[in-house]
């Protein structure tokens, strides 16, 4: 890789409308409020320059990822790649009323386009307000909640692949699963844009809808303390954080990071966490749950390796 300076100046060069941040803070970028710096974070405003930065990552060996708020990512002490968060222009959104159909930029926050949708009085993506997250992370994740995923309702997606190509993909061409998609973190490809086909609701009925949804967040999880909502996926047949509350853990700390004592599937940062402390005690659960059930259980939170 050329030295860092000279790679970072060649970058910032050639950027339209986008801007480059050099050794940002990590623990602004994330729910948890973890990690050290990186090489550099993009704040894109347009697709060219995406794909700009990603060709110039690709030849210089430097890695590259796409972030949303960090609501469902681990950030370590350093990370050396280039970090991509999409800005303004990926935060529009299209109702058309013809066929009840709704386009959201991939930045927008998932809470957002459900308070948008419920002023329309179109349902299916209710669930999405309790999700501190983006309809690209919600994409990449298939996020979910209350019975209901983002696949449910998805019509269409946008996307940049490997080689910096756009492409519009149906939702028939995907293959989603749960809290897993063909966008996920491990693949090198960035939601843009996402079409949902929706059905017509009473608003009233909608806001109570999410107001049950919302009242539910604030009694069943930790809200004071920073998080990255559930840490685990529910393991086939069974419920993380009915395993962990079993093995005797809600409360379990590992230097100032902590179990919730409110939903033991959340981990909480007590104030001047680490990385390394969310690993280790990510790390032990797998381990004790594995002691006592014989169940393994995979993390939901993605790791920036």
């Amino acid at each position: 890789m050329k030295s860092d300076p000279l790679f970072l100046e060649h970058l910032r060069l050639d950027l339209k409308q986008s801007t480059l941040s050099v050794r940002p803070p990590l623990s602004r970028l994330n729910t948890w409020k973890l990690g050290g710096t990186a090489l550099a974070l993009l704040n894109a405003e347009c697709e060219a320059d995406i794909c700009s930065t990603i060709e110039k990552c690709h030849l210089n060996g430097v890695p590259w990822r796409v972030i949303g708020k960090g609501s469902n990512l681990l950030m370590p002490e350093f990370w050396p790649g280039i970090l991509i968060r999409l800005g303004k222009k990926f935060r529009k959104f299209e109702i058309v009323d013809q066929d009840f159909s709704a386009t959201f930029g991939a930045g927008m926050a998932d809470a957002t386009a459900a308070l948008k949708l419920s002023h329309k009085g179109w349902s299916g993506l209710e669930f999405l307000i309790g999700i501190p997250g983006t309809i690209g992370g919600a994409i990449c994740m298939n996020a979910g909640a209350h019975g209901s995923q983002t696949c449910d309702f998805l019509h269409s997606v946008d996307w940049i692949d490997e080689q910096g190509n756009w492409r519009r993909s149906n939702r028939e061409e995907l293959y989603f699963a749960y809290r897993s998609s063909p966008f996920s973190t491990s693949k090198k490809r960035v939601v843009l844009m996402a079409k949902f086909s929706l059905c017509s609701r009473s608003p009233e009925e909608i806001r109570k809808k999410m107001a049950k949804f919302h009242t539910f967040r604030i009694e069943k999880q930790p809200q004071k303390l920073p998080n990255c909502g559930s840490v685990f996926r529910n393991p086939p047949n069974g419920i993380a954080a009915e395993l962990i509350e079993a093995s005797g853990l809600k409360g379990k700390t590992f230097g100032c990071m902590q179990i919730s004592k409110v939903h033991s599937n959340f981990m909480v940062n007590l104030g001047g966490a680490t990385s390394d402390d969310a690993l280790r005690l990510i790390e032990f659960v797998k381990d004790k749950i594995w002691i006592d059930h014989k169940i393994e259980l995979n993390t939901e939170v993605h790791t920036l390796t």
